[in-house]
Order: C-alpha cells, then structure tokens, then sequence
C-alpha cells in the first residue's frame, strides 16, 4: 500500500512553477536544502538527508525545474533560473535563512545563488562541483558524463531493464537500494498497462518505461556553461556564433567566490571517474577556491568518484558535513 507520507510534495512559486519537495524534520533553526546535479532527483541526497535529520538537522531535498515531479517547461535552462527558483522555495517553504548541500550542477547554482542573493546563505557544502577547469578540462567532463546523459528520455521494455542497464555503468563501484530508488523515481510508465509510479517503496511502474528527464533541459543547462549533449555541437556553435560563444565562456569562467561570506566546506571524490584525470576538482581548481572564498575547508573523499562520492555510504563524510553544519 502507497505510504502517502513519503510522497514529495508541490510548493508552487510566485513564478508559477511547481518544485517538488520533500522535508526531513530536525529540530534546527536554519534547514539544510540539498541541491542535486545534472541528471539527478531528491532522492540523490535521500540517506544523507535521513542521517543529518535524525541527529537534529531539518533538511530539505527538491527536484529542479526539469526533473521528478517538478514541472518541467519549455524555456531557458541555467545556474540563475535554478537559483531563483530555490530563494523562491526558501521564501514560500518560510526560511529567511537557509544552508545548503550541493553537488555538481548544484555547486554552481549555490554560487549563482552567493552572487544574487548572499544575505540567505548560512553555510555551504560543495560537493565537487563548482571549480574553475581549463576549457580541455571541461572538454573532458562533458565526454565523461555522456554515458550518464544517455539514458535522457530514453524508452526501455521495463523498469528492471533500465536498472541492469545502470547497474552494468563502468562509472559506479557498488549497487544498493538507494541507487536503486533513486533511478525508479525518475522513471514514467508509458501507455495503459502501467499503473502509477509508486514513490515509497520504489517499485516503480509496470511495462514499457523512459526516464522523465527531458534531454531539451540539460542541453539548456549544458549550453548555458558553453556545452552540448553532443560535444560535436560545441565547435559548431562556435563557427556561427563566435560572439555569443565567448560571452558564456567568459561570463562561466567569472566564478562569484568572494560572493561566498559564508563557510564553505568542498567535498572532493579524489577516485578517477573512467580514467586518470577526469576528476572534477583538480589541485588548481582547489587552490582558486582557497585563494578566493573567505572561510574555505576541503574534504577529500579518495576512495569515490564523481558519482559515488553521493550515491555510495561514506561514514567520514556524513560525519564531516554534519560536523561542519553545527560548528
């Protein structure tokens, strides 16, 4: 039987859009939202929302625009527009002051969030993501997370189909539930054999399914940084629109750290994602951030990748953020 309770809810925000929610009472003051990646859900930060709240800590997961149950509308997709829609959520859940816990794409919406709204940031927790990289850098993330962004919109024969075929991913180490439900959750059942989504316990959907992410929202994202889902495209743009291509370089290489006058704590997964020199928070990007953000700590997770340093146990971590967040 459905647990309504571990439904999301909807907040609708004062743009419109809906954001699905889901809330973890603690007894804190200030709430920790947790903001996920690219292609990521609520259910992401899920056990490491379950820990924090039990030891006191209210957090808050939430699906971007674009992704779960949130709406998902036609438009620009970005950093800014994802932090105007959580200082929106802050102000419609009722929090004048919020931290955060971010990874990846959510790194850099806490920092578009610094830029445009400093006065509600707590503390923040970087989880890599965020750094400055060279433009060959990037060039090789974005071919990193091509097999991550492959399953966008993709249409398989069932749900346990679309689960081997995540599991069989060279990108993760180890399997267990939370993986599990975190990748039912953003699966839809098409036509009329498949009853509806069944959020608390994962089963998910019977019959034919895809992944509800549309792949219109990370080619926005993606080309909002200077990207593409296909990396093809990128020289391209930059044949027919060289002026408009620098601009977003430019204006994505502008990292707003001295915005950050919170403490901030980067988590770092030290652990090749498919080879030596893929991580995605090189020594350099570490040195930019000490040298620029006022109250600035690392933790380095050696043993996890990109992937891994969210979605797998780490005790140390969980210790460490959650020691952070009440000093």
């Amino acid at each position: 039987m459905l647990d309504r309770s571990q439904e999301p809810k909807l907040a609708t925000l004062p743009s419109g859009i809906r954001i699905a929610y889901r809330k973890f009472q603690g007894k804190s003051r200030i709430p920790l939202f947790c903001i996920h990646g690219l292609t990521g859900n609520l259910r992401n930060f899920e056990p490491i929302a379950k820990g924090l709240s039990k030891k006191g800590i209210t957090v808050i997961t939430y699906d971007l625009r674009g992704r779960g149950k949130s709406d998902k509308p036609e438009g620009q997709y970005s950093a800014k527009v994802h932090a105007e829609d959580l200082k929106q959520l802050s102000v419609v859940l009722g929090y004048k002051r919020i931290s955060v816990l971010s990874h990846s794409l959510g790194c850099w919406i806490t920092l578009r969030l610094a830029e445009s709204h400093p006065e509600i940031l707590e503390k923040a927790v970087l989880v890599d993501g965020g750094g400055a990289l060279s433009p060959q850098r990037k060039f090789s993330n974005l071919l990193m997370i091509r097999s991550s962004l492959a399953r966008l919109g993709k249409t398989v024969p069932s749900k346990e189909v679309y689960l081997e075929e995540a599991r069989k991913s060279p990108i993760l180490s180890a399997w267990n539930d939370d993986i599990r439900n975190f990748l039912t959750y953003e699966l839809e059942p098409l036509g009329t054999l498949s009853p509806s989504l069944n959020l608390s316990n994962g089963s998910g959907p019977l019959g034919p399914v895809r992944c509800s992410l549309p792949p219109f929202v990370a080619e926005s994202e993606l080309e909002s940084m200077g990207g593409s889902m296909d990396p093809a495209k990128i020289l391209l743009k930059f044949c027919k629109e060289p002026l408009r291509s620098f601009r977003i370089l430019k204006e994505n290489n502008r990292l707003p750290y001295s915005a950050l006058n919170c403490p901030v704590l980067a988590v770092r997964a030290g652990k090749p994602n498919l080879k030596p020199g893929d991580e995605l928070l090189p020594d350099s990007a570490i040195k930019k951030m000490e040298r620029e953000i006022k109250l600035f700590r690392v933790l380095d997770i050696p043993d996890k990748n990109h992937y891994e340093v969210v979605l797998l146990e780490d005790g140390r971590r969980d210790k460490e953020i959650y020691n952070f967040l009440i000093h």
